[in-house]
């Protein structure tokens, strides 16, 4: 997000104010939300990366070109901010939308709360949602191959939480954040969970952690390592939540060996050091040549490296035609788990790639949510 574009947000913002939730003393701030969303569409929108939209922004002029409020022949961000229709995921049933867990810096963040369908006896178990994007993408809204989970969690008394984080930026070297914050941020949200779970009326004893890609990874990590780990805000840190179950779909398991980042099928996109600059925002990365504070940070990023045999049981799943983040990483995991006695199932899915969307794959898309969902009832003792 530019300069400009963070004023305008924030005029945005205070312009709109805050809303009061349910429960009453819970914040939200959708305003500060759709300031994310809307430029998040505007800057897919902006082809000729102008930071306006224009006829040379083609397909994007015709739909948003009617936002041009001075008629000056091209949409700003600040008409695009105010005017854009930016709808919310569709969802049969109650949900509170952008509920503020924690401030970092000059950022908000967010957490939607998906209240059960079904009523439950005694305090409802939770599904904990990250969203992937690679650390430097994404946002907390379901769609695709989520939202059947939240439908069939949601049906059997299930609390499901998606969580948004803060993403590393590495177009902007003045940022700091980096990938260990988006676990911080994570496990933050547990500790607010954890804080209000007399309001939410949840049992933060039955929390099953779930992500895909890179929220695989925080999934793994947030499983595998400890309830004080991981320390963020200090106002939430005597809220401690030890979790029932992780979920992973295809997230990287462990970034000390580049070679586990080396695809070499025909769809090869990435380097194998692409995804562990987001350790340290370094171009090149090298675990074994690097200085110890980046081997300890990268170890401490590397779910593997938590496991023991005391973990909770986490499910990880990945198609043996991943070319994002190469199967190699599951063999890894099941190899490193069954050595040191930690409950890891690993399920490998035949013709998938990095999804499941690919025709023809074994287990099939319906038959992987189900895995998913059956594996959060069983570790919650969902009936």
């Amino acid at each position: 997000m530019s300069t400009r574009q963070l004023k305008s947000l924030l005029c945005f913002v205070l312009l709109s104010g805050c809303s009061m939730a349910f429960p009453a003393d819970l914040k939200t701030d959708d305003a500060y939300n759709r300031g994310i969303k809307a430029n998040n569409a505007f800057v897919k929108a902006d082809k000729t990366r102008d930071y306006k939209l224009s006829e040379t922004d083609g397909a994007a002029w015709q739909k948003y070109g009617n936002l041009d409020a001075d008629q000056d022949g091209f949409v700003s961000f600040d008409e695009f901010v105010v005017g854009a229709d930016l709808p919310d995921p569709k969802w049969d049933g109650t949900v509170t939308r952008n509920v503020v867990y924690k401030r970092a810096g000059n950022e908000t963040l967010l957490m939607d709360i998906y209240a059960p369908r079904k009523p439950v006896d005694g305090k409802a178990p939770v599904f904990y949602y990250t969203h992937g994007g690679g650390w430097v993408g994404g946002n907390k809204e379901i769609g695709g191959d989520i939202q059947p989970l939240f439908d069939q969690l949601s049906d059997q008394g299930f609390v499901c939480v998606s969580v948004m984080y803060r993403l590393v930026k590495m177009w902007n070297p003045k940022d700091d954040v980096l990938m260990r914050d988006c676990v911080v941020d994570c496990r933050d949200g547990l500790r607010f969970l954890k804080q209000h779970e007399e309001e939410l009326d949840v049992d933060m004893n039955r929390v099953v952690v779930f992500g895909s890609s890179a929220g695989g990874h925080l999934a793994q990590l947030l499983t595998f390592s400890g309830a004080d780990d991981f320390a963020g805000d200090p106002a939430l840190a005597k809220y401690k939540v030890e979790l029932a179950a992780g979920v992973s779909w295809f997230g990287p398991s462990d970034f000390r060996d580049n070679n586990l980042f080396d695809y070499q099928g025909p769809d090869r996109k990435f380097a194998p050091d692409h995804w562990s600059r987001y350790i340290n925002k370094s171009q090149h990365f090298n675990y074994g040549k690097e200085d110890a504070a980046v081997r300890k940070m990268t170890e401490e990023l590397s779910p593997v490296w938590w496991l023991k045999n005391d973990n909770a049981p986490l499910l990880h799943i990945h198609g043996d035609q991943d070319f994002v983040i190469p199967p190699q990483h599951a063999a890894h995991l099941k190899e490193k788990a069954a050595d040191c006695g930690a409950d890891v199932t690993v399920q490998m899915v035949r013709g998938a790639a990095h999804g499941w969307w690919n025709a023809g794959i074994e287990p099939s898309q319906d038959e992987v949510v189900q895995m998913t969902v059956d594996f959060a009832m069983e570790n919650t003792k969902v009936k």
